[in-house]
C-alpha cells in the first residue's frame, strides 16, 4: 500500500471539549478540598473560550534500514533526512511510512496562564496547566486517529506515539529537523534555534505505520521509561495504555 497523499494538511477547527469530571480527575485529593474544586470550575469556564487548537501533519516515506539506531524520513524533495532515535528505534523497525505532526493549544491560552502566574495566582496557573494537559491529550487523540484510520485502510499497524525528548534515546535537539519538515507558520508556531517551540504549549510527534505492526491503536513508549512506575501522566491513562 502506497500513501499517495503526501502534502501537508492543516487542522484549524479541532473540536476539543473538556468536561469538569475529566478536569477533576487530574486534581490530586480534589474531593478533600471543596474550595479548590470551586476555583477549578471557575477556571475551566474561563479557559473554555481561550484555547485555539491547531495542527499540521504530513505523511512521509520512512527508511528503517539504517544502522546504529538511525532511521530516515524521505522528504518530498527527495534525499534522506536522518534521525538518531537511540534505543527508541526499536519502535520504528516495522515502519514504512511516518505521520509527522505539530500541534498547539494556541498563544491566547499560554498568555492567560502566564498572566495568572504574574498576578501571583499560583492555584489558577496550576489549574490552567492541568487544563492544557487535557487539551493536549485530546488534540493528540485526533492526530492518533488519523494514523489509525490510514493503518486500517492499508491493512497495517501503528507504532507508539513518539516525540523528541520524551522517549528514551531520541534527543530533544532533533525537534529542529523534525519540525523543518512542516510549514509551522500555517498554525502560527515558531521554533527557536535551541529547538523550543512557541507557543510553549506545542508539541511535535512521529507515528510509524507498516505491515509488521500488530497494534491497531497508537500506544505509548512507557515500557522503556525509567519513570513508568510512578508517572502521573501514565497513571491517568486507561488501563489498556499502562
Amino acid at each position: 500500500m502506497v500513501i499517495i497523499d503526501t502534502k501537508p494538511h492543516v487542522l484549524s477547527r479541532i473540536n476539543v471539549d473538556v468536561i469538569f469530571q475529566d478536569f477533576k480527575q487530574k486534581i490530586k485529593n480534589a474531593d478533600n478540598h471543596p474550595e479548590i474544586l470551586k476555583t477549578a470550575e471557575k477556571t475551566l469556564d474561563k479557559a473554555k473560550g481561550i484555547w485555539r487548537p491547531k495542527a499540521v501533519y504530513q505523511w512521509f516515506e520512512f527508511n528503517n534500514k539504517g544502522k546504529d539506531n538511525f532511521g530516515s524520513v524521505i522528504p518530498n524533495s527527495g534525499g534522506l533526512l536522518k534521525f538518531d532515535f537511540g534505543y527508541s528505534f526499536q519502535f520504528l523497525t516495522h515502519a514504512k511510512y511516518a505521520l509527522v505532526s505539530v500541534y498547539t493549544i494556541g498563544q491566547a491560552f499560554e498568555l492567560e496562564s502566564m498572566n495568572a502566574s504574574s498576578r501571583g495566582n499560583l492555584l489558577e496557573a496550576y489549574l490552567m496547566d492541568l487544563i492544557g494537559l487535557i487539551v493536549f491529550e485530546k488534540i493528540g487523540q485526533a492526530i492518533k486517529k488519523i494514523a489509525e484510520k490510514q493503518a486500517h485502510k492499508s491493512g497495517w499497524g501503528v507504532s507508539p506515539f513518539m516525540s523528541p525528548g520524551s522517549v528514551h534515546g531520541w534527543e530533544f535537539e532533533e525537534q529542529l529537523n523534525l519540525c523543518a519538515l512542516l510549514p509551522l507558520e500555517k498554525i502560527n508556531v515558531k521554533i527557536r534555534k535551541d529547538g523550543v517551540l512557541s507557543p510553549f504549549k506545542t508539541i511535535s510527534c512521529l507515528i510509524g505505520l507498516g505491515p509488521g505492526y500488530d497494534a491497531a491503536q497508537v500506544g505509548t513508549t512507557c515500557q522503556i521509561c525509567s519513570k513508568k512506575h510512578d508517572c502521573q501522566m501514565k497513571n491517568d491513562k486507561s488501563p489498556d495504555e499502562k
